[in-house]
């Protein structure tokens, strides 16, 4: 892939995958699903696509901005949701950025996704553990939340997967 990019046209690509990862956000909000706290994740398609094409740094400003503007637009903006989702967001993207770089061969974009999913839902345990429920008997759903986190992880990747061979087979360049 082609990474050398003007300054203006990686900034409008950066800001089509923000605003696109911005519609699944909110177009995921509402999927009925089995509890009010299990997301599929979606958005995060734009996180891998911007991660392979344009490089960590690009995912970092995908993933900032994406949960920036959904929470604005979904009434959440400096709510504890918001900062759960912030949380989540930079936990997911660290662990996408860490996996990519250092073990690309070893993991697919479906495995850095599991693994993001997983560092998503970790972080956002531990955040409300300590910031509002502390006690340890809150753990005991952790089990069941990384089951889903399993489950949007594979599609995530799955879908972030085919998006990027399908751009690379057909020769473009974000």
């Amino acid at each position: 892939m082609d990474r050398i990019q003007t300054p203006h046209r990686r900034m409008a690509t950066i800001a089509l995958l923000v605003g696109l990862g911005v519609v699944l956000h909110r177009l995921e909000a509402l999927l009925p699903l089995p509890t009010p706290w299990v997301k599929l994740g979606l958005a995060n398609i734009m996180t891998l696509i911007a991660l392979v094409f344009l490089g960590f740094r690009a995912a970092l400003e995908v993933t900032l901005l994406r949960v920036l503007l959904g929470s604005v637009l979904g009434g959440t903006f400096l709510s504890p949701t918001f900062f759960l989702s912030l949380a989540g967001g930079l936990a997911s993207v660290g662990v996408m950025g860490l996996l990519y770089r250092k073990r690309r061969k070893a993991f697919s974009l479906v495995g850095i996704s599991v693994a993001a999913a997983y560092a998503h839902t970790t972080a956002i345990f531990v955040c409300v553990f300590f910031l509002f429920i502390h006690q340890s008997v809150f753990f005991n759903l952790l089990p069941v939340f990384l089951t889903f986190s399993l489950i949007s992880g594979i599609l995530t990747g799955l879908l972030a997967n085919n998006i990027t061979q399908h751009l690379s087979n057909e020769g473009i360049s974000l």
